[in-house]
């Protein structure tokens, strides 16, 4: 498996090729439109849609999404001994009307420079599955190239979680990033995209005439217990590790200690 790590740690993401049988993803296509509405015209009033699923999230496809070969790409970018899982997510962003565009800015978390630094990181990494091709404005992922290193730096001035927390709501104002840098990532089916969440990024809105489909993992090290207590403190923390019984039950039995915390 090859991973531009280096492409990573510069500019933030890295997109790995044909990483996964788009026979694979022709399936989770299916299985994401059994859970949701029918896809509306773009002139429909209901048109436009963001469905998002998280745990618990039906069927044992979920389970063959935790294969081998992603597990240890997500090894390798946080060089991870141990992996615990941290949320299974499936998109649909349906075509709809003007206005595109990003969706809204943001960082996933604030993470102090120590917990990127550390060996096993100390944060997570999103591995996001295109499972189809993206087309220009098709409801692309944005990114700010790059970012994360003016996010990790304004967090290495805190000296308080409030203004830690400051950088979290407000990276654009707290940090100074400038959001003209930003390109859209438009993936082929089967591709991975690869990014860090203290990147500046955004959803975008779907000018295309097809859906955009997305299925992502998160991981960390079962080592970063900071960061898992901070997790837990927040209110989403229940919905989030809601895993069901049929993750469970489908998993091979030496991949279910990702469900344990």
């Amino acid at each position: 498996m090859q991973i531009n790590l280096d492409q990573l740690a510069e500019l933030g993401y890295t997109v790995v090729p044909d990483f996964m049988d788009t026979k694979l993803t022709a399936r989770v296509r299916e299985h994401i439109d059994s859970l949701t509405p029918p896809i509306q015209p773009a002139d429909d009033p209901d048109a436009g849609r963001v469905h998002i699923l998280r745990h618990p999230i039906p069927g044992a496809i979920m389970a063959e999404l935790l294969s081998p070969k992603l597990l240890e790409a997500a090894k390798i970018v946080l060089h991870a001994n141990e992996l615990r899982l941290l949320e299974q997510v499936l998109i649909r962003t349906d075509p709809k009307p003007p206005p595109h565009g990003a969706g809204g800015w943001h960082v996933d978390w604030a993470f102090l420079p120590r917990h990127y630094e550390a060996r096993p990181r100390q944060t997570y990494y999103h591995m996001v599955q295109a499972l189809n091709t993206v087309p220009p404005n098709g409801g692309a992922f944005m990114i700010v190239p790059g970012s994360h290193h003016q996010t990790y730096a304004t967090a290495a001035k805190t000296t308080t979680p409030e203004e830690l927390e400051a950088l979290h709501h407000d990276p654009i104002g707290v940090a100074g990033i400038d959001t003209s840098q930003a390109i859209e990532v438009r993936p082929n089916d089967g591709d991975l995209l690869i990014f860090n969440p203290m990147c500046l990024h955004s959803a975008s809105g779907n000018a295309s005439t097809q859906s955009r489909y997305v299925y992502f993992a998160s991981f960390f090290d079962v080592s970063a217990k900071e960061f898992w207590q901070m997790f837990r403190d927040e209110n989403s923390f229940n919905e989030r590790n809601n895993y069901p019984d049929s993750l469970r039950e489908a998993l091979p039995k030496e991949f279910v200690p990702l469900l344990e915390f």
